[in-house]
């Protein structure tokens, strides 16, 4: 029972030791003074040899798991990635946490959208950029400014004749925004670029230097060229609707002003201009397009271009003494090229014929394209950039089904196609853009095309004779001795009762618009030109004059050329549709122009 059991005279050990007798323990802890009572005392030998005996036990235990530990597998260290991947993981399985982290980002975000320094860093630095306009006026006349130099965030531009600027590729945020231009304040201001277009609007200049006055009109009618332009070095100025102009050079100009005058479709005028002359300046304006024509003066049919107030006259293709008397120049009413009809190649058949030898010439220039060339060439009209003319095959037999060709020839290209072809064309003209022809015999009929060959009409299956335009908007058809109308555009003819009152043909010249068209005729034994409203269907006799006959064409849409055949001078006049007296560009030889069908 001692062993199993604590008495009152025995201590508890820690780990698990057999209990001590009281007396020992009191030894051990000294409270006891153990010299006279331990020895010799069984109780006490036998405590301390199981003692002994437990603490081997305890220290060979430990080596022994000492031991069995460095026989153990080391641990795998967990890496970088590893960790992180744990940590996303973590977090989001961790709904807290997951919708918090969304939330404080969504915070974040939305604070520096409306910080417009915090939303535009961040733009700028992710690559967004901007554009900006500005329009820049003189403010003493409210007219356009043109290389007014503007300079905003990263870029550095010009305005235009009407004095706008576009940038592109603008950084975000405040910046500076600096207009100037020479002989003028110049305007700093602090302007914001924002996620957009940024039309600054308007910006006026106040001018800080010597201003002149100028006024520009047509040279022939008086009116008033808008938007006409003066410039000397650096400084401009653009015209208003009445055709006023002010120039503001740098107040330090010391030498006289080379002052060059200039609008669209007129030619360049130069004026010297004294600084101490402060009076309006009034210019006459020339237009641009050379007029050509054939003089004789030399002996040989000479090819010239000219203006129409007698100035800068150029010899564009000189005679070579072989061209007959039907040489034919057409000029094309909108680019500055003629056609011109000749046998000046001094080209011949195996018979000895001189052949026909159609060309285009560039009118400043003076280059010469070779379109094609044969037996003979009858040009019909210019329709855009196509020229339309008919040709008879060198050498053909009159019975040969392609003896006539009818041509399209794009000039711009060099390329032309057939429209069609016959042994023979009873009649061919050209009207609003499309093209009519009659062929004689196989394939008879009425047909219509466009100068590209795609949308060819046969508009009367009945072999037609003759066409006449007897108005500007239609067609009278020959048909055997039957009579028919047709309205120009429509698909189908109408018969007529009888011939019409008037079987005399006119020759319709269109301008570059289709607006206005040109006819001439015979009224009271002198010739008169007329023009005819296409909107308002009306026509008005610009000129009647003795000898008054075609050729007559547009220079522009404003100028008119036309031909005298008088017995005293066989000349070209030029007349404005807008006003003023008609000018004589100069004498000429009576050549052919845009005429009637004459292969009879």
């Amino acid at each position: 029972m001692a062993k199993d059991k604590l008495t009152n005279s025995q201590t508890a050990q820690p780990g698990g030791a057999p209990p001590l007798p009281a007396k020992l323990a009191a030894t051990i802890h000294g409270d006891h003074n153990p010299s006279a009572e331990v020895k010799d005392d069984p109780v006490v030998e036998e405590a301390i040899d199981d003692i002994t005996t437990h603490e081997a036990d305890e220290v060979l235990a430990a080596e022994d798991a000492e031991l069995a530990k460095a026989f153990e597998p080391t641990a795998k260290k967990v890496g970088f990635k590893a960790k992180v991947s744990a940590f996303f993981k973590a977090w989001w399985h961790n709904r807290k946490a997951r919708y918090g982290t969304i939330a404080g980002l969504f915070i974040v975000i939305l604070l520096a959208a409306g910080i417009p320094q915090s939303r535009y860093f961040v733009l700028n630095n992710v690559g967004v950029r901007s554009s900006a306009s500005v329009m820049v006026v003189d403010q003493s006349t409210q007219q356009p400014l043109k290389n007014v130099e503007v300079a905003l965030s990263n870029q550095i531009g010009k305005t235009d004749s009407e004095g706008k600027l576009k940038l592109e590729h603008l950084k975000l945020g405040q910046t500076q925004l600096v207009i100037k231009k020479r002989a003028f304040a110049v305007v700093d201001k602090k302007v914001t670029v924002g996620w957009g277009s940024n039309p600054y609007g308007d910006f006026s200049l106040t001018p800080t230097g010597s201003q002149y006055d100028f006024v520009i009109i047509d040279f022939m009618s008086g009116k008033a060229i808008g938007k006409a332009e003066v410039s000397a070095g650096e400084a401009t100025g653009i015209a208003d609707e009445a055709g006023k102009a002010v120039l503001t050079v740098d107040p330090n100009q010391t030498s006289p002003l080379e002052v060059v005058v200039k609008a669209e479709g007129y030619r360049d005028e130069t004026i010297s201009l004294n600084l101490d002359d402060k009076t309006e300046h009034t210019t006459k304006l020339v237009p641009a397009r050379k007029h050509a024509f054939v003089s004789k003066r030399s002996g040989k049919y000479d090819l010239y271009s000219i203006d129409i107030d007698g100035h800068n006259e150029k010899l564009l293709l000189a005679g070579t003494g072989t061209e007959r008397d039907n040489m034919t120049v057409v000029p094309n009413p909108a680019e500055d090229v003629v056609a011109v009809a000749s046998s000046r190649d001094n080209n011949r058949n195996r018979d000895g014929f001189l052949l026909t030898n159609l060309n285009i010439v560039d009118t400043n220039t003076g280059t010469k394209t070779n379109v094609t060339q044969s037996e003979n060439i009858q040009i019909v009209d210019w329709i855009g950039s196509h020229l339309i003319f008919v040709q008879i095959a060198a050498g053909a037999s009159a019975n040969n089904p392609n003896r006539m060709r009818l041509i399209s020839y794009d000039y711009t290209n060099n390329t032309q196609k057939e429209l069609a072809s016959s042994n023979y064309f009873n009649d061919v003209t050209s009207a609003r853009g499309d093209i009519y022809y009659a062929p004689s015999e196989a394939n008879t009929g009425f047909f219509r095309t466009n100068p590209e060959g795609t949308s060819r009409v046969n508009l009367l299956n009945k072999s037609t004779w003759n066409m006449f335009r007897t108005k500007y908007e239609y067609l009278t058809l020959s048909v055997g001795t039957e009579w028919y109308d047709y309205k120009l555009g429509d698909n189908a003819v109408k018969k007529l009762s009888g011939a019409p009152a008037s079987q005399q043909n006119r020759v319709y010249q269109d301008n570059s618009e289709r607006k206005q068209s040109l006819w001439v005729e015979t009224r009271d034994g002198k010739g008169a030109l007329i023009s005819y409203d296409t909107i308002n269907q009306a026509d008005k006799v610009l000129r009647t004059q003795s000898g008054l006959v075609n050729p007559a064409y547009w220079l522009n849409d404003s100028y008119v050329v036309y031909r005298v055949d008088s017995g005293q001078e066989t000349a070209d006049y030029a007349i404005n549709i807008d006003g003023g007296e008609p000018i004589k560009i100069g004498d000429v030889t009576n050549t052919a122009g845009k005429g009637n069908w004459y292969y009879y």
